[in-house]
């Protein structure tokens, strides 16, 4: 009999690409506010409301759920709070939910975010020990993590994970065509230098890490970044290169301050799309 994972956030641009690759070998649960097929099942973290039969059967937790932090509207203190109560909030009630029924998890899975570091650190490459940042960003990100480590406190959870989220680089909701519409329109964009790192990752190896942290029972935090770091230049000359938009543009090694994603490589993660001229490509070419 398969085990079961529940899913928050089901909506989501990384739920609807995580969705396929758990179902291989779980049976899948879904957390919408509007249930539309038998695997949907409604809840409302600002009502403190659950269809009663959610949690039964579930072994692992995926916490994906969020209102979006940056949506080109100003963050007022309204959306601050709608933004913490999604995350924080939405994980909170799933525990006191779980510890009412007596039950127990094998997993809690728990996306985070970059938003978490300063990138004041003196080192070039910052790992998951890099130093925290200050501002509503890094005060989300690390009450976040601290909610979800409730379940391994509490003793919900066996096992909790925290997947610091990078941008998603994808075609169909993640942030791909943005870069590609600056591309389009201004070719020479690929000539204007930019020495700062974008932490991206391929949507691919996104929920390939949240995958990977189910079936091996994960703890601890992890970046979810490329292997290879990237700058935006970098990420232009890819899809310029890609397009055919110029002259090729050779992607020298980048140099600066990236984050780094050598815990996850450690557990024996293996990604898929490690640099950005191949994420790109596989992209582009399956738009």
């Amino acid at each position: 009999m398969k085990e079961t994972v529940l899913i928050t956030g089901a909506n989501s641009f990384i739920a609807s690409h995580l969705i396929p690759i758990l179902e291989k070998e779980y049976t899948v649960k879904l957390l919408t506010r509007k249930p539309n097929s038998s695997n949907e099942f409604a809840w409302d973290v600002h009502e403190k409301t659950i269809d009663k039969n959610a949690l039964d059967d579930v072994n692992y937790i995926v916490h994906l759920a969020g209102y979006k932090l940056t949506d080109r509207t100003p963050l007022t203190a309204e959306r601050q709070a709608l933004v913490y109560e999604s995350r924080i909030g939405a994980a909170n009630f799933l525990r006191y939910e779980l510890k009412k029924r007596n039950q127990t998890l094998k997993a809690f899975v728990s996306a985070s975010a970059i938003g978490y570091y300063s990138f004041q650190d003196n080192g070039l490459e910052i790992d998951e020990n890099g130093q925290r940042g200050s501002g509503f960003a890094a005060d989300l990100s690390d009450d976040w993590e601290k909610a979800a480590d409730l379940f391994k406190i509490d003793n919900v959870a066996a096992h909790v994970s925290k997947i610091r989220v990078s941008l998603v680089l994808g075609t169909n909701g993640g942030i791909l065509p943005m870069y590609e519409y600056i591309v389009k329109s201004n070719p020479q964009a690929i000539f204007q230098p930019n020495d700062s790192a974008v932490p991206w990752n391929h949507v691919e190896d996104m929920v390939g890490i949240f995958a990977f942290a189910v079936q091996n029972q994960l703890d601890g935090v992890y970046n979810s970044v490329a292997p290879k770091a990237a700058s935006q230049q970098d990420i232009y000359k890819a899809i310029s290169n890609e397009l055919n938009l110029n002259s090729p543009q050779t992607i020298q090694a980048f140099r600066g301050q990236h984050l780094v994603s050598k815990s996850i490589q450690e557990k024996g993660f293996v990604f898929k799309f490690p640099e950005i001229q191949g994420a790109i490509h596989n992209l582009l070419q399956n738009q």
